[in-house]
C-alpha cells in the first residue's frame, strides 16, 4: 500500500521574491482582460481565472514542494535452508545408506515446513550458492562459508536450517564465528556415528618431476580402523600395470602404516601411477582405497661443477644441498693456497656441465678462470665470499658476472633480506611473503653496485630496518644461458638454524635457484606453464605466462587466450589471461575434476599473432572427503547452541517453530520503503497548464479574440 505525505517546500528563489512574482502574475492576468467591457462578466472572469491559474501553477513549482511516497509491503518471515552438497554424504555407513538416506531426511524435513513462512534454498561445498538439487559431488566441505553467508545476509532471515554431517575439510572451524550471528542456526544431522571398518590411503609423498637414470621413492601412508589381526595388499601400478606390492598387517584395531615403493626411470615423459588397496570384507567404502597421480620424467641428470676459491662454511652448505637432490651430479673442486687444487679438475670432464657455481672468484691468470670463460654457453651462479670483492673489481668485465662495482668499499654490513618483487611474480618467488627480519643476518659490502639492464634484482639488503638498495640476489636470462649473482655470505646459518621456516626457505629457494639457472632460457615469445605440474580436485589451477615482442621486450598490451582440454572427454574450457605487470600474465581456472589436461595458448595484439604455446598438467582425485566420514554431532550441537538454535537430532521442526513463536518472529514482516518525490519532476502539472491554456484559447475564440 502506497501513501503520499506532504513534507514541505524547497524553494528555488527567496520567498519574498516569489510573493512579488505571484502578485505580478495575478495582476497581469487581470490586466490582460480588464478592457473587455462588452463581454459578459462570466466569460471575462473565466479568462482571467484560467490565465491566473496557469501562472499560479508555474509559481507553485518555483516553491519546489515535495512529498514522501511511502510504500508498505507485507511478506512472510524468511527461513534459509542450507544443504550440504559434498561427496562425504554419498558414503554408506552403518544405518546411513548414502544419497538415499540423505534424500529421505530432506523429504521428512520438507514435509514439516510451515506454509506461513518463505524459504530460500542454498547448496554448499566449497562455497554457498543458490540451488535445491543435491548432487553430492563437492570435493570439499566449507562450513565456515555458511556462517559467512549468514553474516552477509542475516537481516533477511529469522532463522536457518543446516543439513550437514558436521565434517569440514576446508577453512576454519565455524563454531568460533557462529556466536556473531544475529539469527539462529538449527542443525539437522546427516550421516551416521557408528564405528565402522575402513582402510584408506591417507597420503602419498612423491616428487611430481623426476629424471631419467634415477630411482624415485614413493611414500604411502595407510590408515585402518576395525581390522585388527587382518592384512591388506598395497598395490603399486604404473600405466595400469602392477609393478610392485607389499603386504601390510594390522596388529591393532586402529593403526597407521607407512609403505615405501620405488621405480627407476629409464625414459622421459609423463607416467601415470596408481596406489590401490583391494577391499576387505566388511569395509564400508572403497572410494578411499585408490589414488592416482602423474610424474613427469625429464631426460638426464643435472651436472653441476662447484668451484671454490676460498674456505668458508657457505661452500659446504651449498654442496650438501646440491648432493641431497638425486637429479644432480656434483663435481667439486677447491683452489687452495699455492695454486693447489683439490677435487676433480673440471678441464678433465668429458662433456660440458649444465651449471657452474663459483664460490668466490679466481685470480687473473688462473687456469680455472680461463676454463670458466671458455664455457660461454654454460649457466653460472656466483656467490660472494669475504675475499671476493677485490678479485671482482679486477674481473669486473667478465661475461659471467651479473653486477659490477662502481665504488668498492671493504666495510661490511649485517643485513636482512628485502624482497624486491611481488610473490609469485618470478619463477624463483613461488612462495608467500616472508618475515625476513626474523631470518639470520647476512654480510655484504657497503659498496655501490650496478646491474645489467637485462637482469632482475630479486632481493636487496636491509640494514637496521632501512633499505640499502644493495643488490643481494640478481638473476639474468638473456642470451643463450642464465646467470645469477649472490652478493652476500653467511648462508650456512640458514641451514643450521633451529627455525624450520628459515631452513625450509633456504632449501626451497636455493634448490629452485640451481634448477632454474641450469635450465636454458626459452626465447619463444609466449611461454605458458601451470604453477605446478599436478593439482588435486580441491586446489585452484593457476596458469602463468610470459610474453615478449620481437625485440624480446616485455609485451604488456596483448590478449592471451588459453584453452584447457581434458584428455578424457575432450571438454574444453576457455580463459583470457590477466596481465600482472612486466609481460607476466596469469589466470585462475578454478577447480577441475580428476584427469590429464592440455593447455593451448595464443597471444594476439591487434591483428598480429605474437606466439603460441602448449603445456600439460594433471588433476588427481582428492581423498579429503573420504578420510573421515563419521558424523560430528558435537560440532553440530555447538554450532547450533552458539548461534542460539538447537540440534534437531530427532528430525522434528517443532523446536524451530516454538522458538519463532516465543520470539514473535512468526508474524508477517512489514517492510517500509520511502521515496522523496518533487512536484517539479511530475509531468502532470505541465500537462494541466497546457490544458488550461487550451481552454483559455477556445474561450477567446468564442469572443473573436485572436
Amino acid at each position: 500500500m502506497a501513501t503520499f505525505l506532504f513534507q514541505g517546500f524547497n524553494p528555488i528563489i527567496p520567498l519574498f521574491i516569489w510573493v512579488l512574482i505571484l502578485l505580478v502574475c495575478f495582476g497581469v492576468s487581470w490586466w490582460s482582460y480588464s478592457y473587455l467591457e462588452s463581454v459578459k462578466p462570466v466569460k471575462k472572469w473565466s479568462l482571467i481565472a484560467l490565465r491566473g491559474t496557469v501562472f499560479a501553477i508555474l509559481a507553485m513549482i518555483l516553491l519546489n514542494p515535495f512529498f514522501i511516497d511511502r510504500t508498505v509491503d507485507r511478506s512472510s518471515p524468511l527461513i534459509n535452508i542450507y544443504l550440504d552438497n559434498s561427496q562425504s554424504l554419498t558414503v554408506e555407513r552403518g544405518e546411513y545408506a548414502g544419497e538415499e538416506s540423505y534424500e529421505q531426511i530432506r523429504e521428512e524435513i520438507f514435509n514439516q515446513l510451515d506454509d506461513s513462512f518463505d524459504y530460500n534454498l542454498y547448496l554448499f561445498d566449497r562455497t554457498v550458492y543458490e540451488g535445491s538439487e543435491v548432487t553430492a559431488d563437492g570435493a570439499v566441505t566449507n562450513l565456515q562459508s555458511v556462517v559467512d553467508h549468514k553474516l552477509e545476509n542475516q537481516q533477511s532471515a529469522v532463522a536457518s536450517l543446516l543439513f550437514s554431517d558436521g565434517i569440514y575439510t576446508q577453512d576454519r572451524n565455524p563454531i568460533f564465528s557462529a556466536q556473531n550471528l544475529s539469527s539462529p542456526i538449527f542443525t539437522i544431522p546427516v550421516g551416521d556415528t557408528t564405528e565402522v571398518q575402513d582402510v584408506l590411503i591417507a597420503d602419498i609423498e612423491y616428487n611430481s618431476v623426476s629424471y631419467t637414470q634415477t630411482e624415485q621413492q614413493f611414500r604411502v601412508q595407510v590408515q585402518q580402523e576395525g581390522f585388527e589381526g587382518e592384512s591388506v595388499t598395497v598395490q603399486f601400478l604404473k600405466d595400469g600395470n602392477l609393478i610392485d606390492s607389499e603386504e601390510v598387517a594390522f596388529p591393532e584395531s586402529v593403526s597407521s602404516h607407512t609403505v615405501r615403493f620405488s621405480d627407476r626411470h629409464e625414459e622421459e615423459g609423463f607416467f601415470d601411477y596408481e596406489i590401490n588397496i583391494p577391499g576387505l570384507e566388511g569395509e564400508f567404502t572403497l572410494q578411499n582405497n585408490r589414488e592416482r597421480f602423474t610424474v613427469e620424467v625429464i631426460d638426464e641428470k643435472t651436472k653441476i661443477v662447484s668451484l671454490s676459491f676460498e674456505i668458508h662454511p657457505d661452500v659446504g652448505s651449498f654442496r650438501r644441498l646440491i648432493a641431497t637432490d638425486s637429479q644432480n651430479e656434483l663435481i667439486s673442486a677447491t683452489r687452495l693456497g699455492g695454486g693447489n687444487l683439490t677435487g676433480q679438475d673440471p678441464a678433465d670432464l668429458d662433456s660440458d656441465p649444465d651449471l657452474i657455481i663459483l664460490h668466490g672468484l679466481p685470480e687473473p691468470g688462473d687456469p680455472l678462470l680461463e676454463w670458466v670463460e671458455s664455457m660461454d654457453n654454460v649457466p653460472v651462479i656466483y656467490f660472494l665470499l669475504p675475499a671476493s670483492q677485490q678479485r671482482h673489481v679486477r674481473l669486473d668485465e667478465r661475461n659471467f658476472l651479473t653486477f659490477s662495482y662502481e665504488n668498492a668499499r671493504q666495510a661490511l654490513l649485517d643485513i636482512h633480506l628485502m624482497q624486491e618483487l611481488e610473490p609469485y611474480s618470478h619463477p624463483l618467488l613461488e612462495f608467500s611473503a616472508q618475515d625476513y627480519r626474523r631470518f639470520p643476518t647476512l654480510k655484504t659490502h657497503r659498496s655501490d653496485l650496478s646491474t645489467s639492464p637485462l637482469s632482475e634484482t630479486l632481493f636487496t639488503g636491509e640494514f637496521q630496518r632501512e633499505a640499502t638498495g644493495i643488490p643481494v640476489i640478481v638473476t639474468e636470462a638473456a642470451g643463450s644461458r642464465r646467470l645469477a649473482g649472490v652478493h652476500a655470505f653467511g648462508w650456512h646459518r640458514f641451514e643450521t638454524t633451529a627455525n624450520e621456516t628459515v631452513s625450509a626457505f633456504y632449501t626451497q629457494f636455493f634448490t629452485d635457484l640451481f634448477s632454474w639457472t641450469a635450465t636454458s632460457p626459452d626465447h619463444r615469445n609466449l611461454n605458458i606453464e601451470p604453477v605446478k605440474p599436478s593439482f588435486t580436485e580441491t586446489e585452484d589451477v593457476e596458469i602463468r605466462a610470459t610474453l615478449v615482442n620481437e625485440r624480446q621486450d616485455p609485451e604488456t598490451d596483448a590478449t592471451i587466450e588459453i584453452q584447457i582440454t581434458s584428455a578424457q572427454d575432450d571438454e574444453t574450457r576457455n580463459f583470457i589471461m590477466r596481465h600482472t605487470g612486466g609481460g607476466n600474465y596469469r589466470v585462475n581456472a578454478g577447480t577441475l575434476p580428476e584427469g590429464v589436461y592440455q593447455i593451448n595458448g595464443e597471444a594476439v595484439k591487434g591483428d598480429r599473432n605474437m606466439g603460441e604455446d602448449q603445456a600439460r598438467f594433471d588433476v588427481s582425485r582428492s581423498m579429503v572427503e573420504f578420510v573421515n566420514t563419521q558424523r560430528d554431532d558435537q560440532l553440530l550441537q555447538q554450532l547450533a547452541v552458539r548461534s542460539g538454535g538447537e540440534f534437531l537430532q530427532d528430525l522434528s521442526l517443532e523446536p524451530l517453530y516454538n522458538y519463532l513463536r516465543e520470539n514473535e518472529l512468526d508474524q508477517a514482516v512489514e517492510t517500509t520503503r520511502e521515496e522523496t518525490r518533487y512536484l517539479s519532476n511530475h509531468p502532470f502539472w505541465f500537462i494541466l497548464a497546457i490544458l488550461l491554456l487550451a481552454v483559455e484559447w477556445i474561450l477567446r475564440r468564442t469572443i473573436s479574440l485572436p
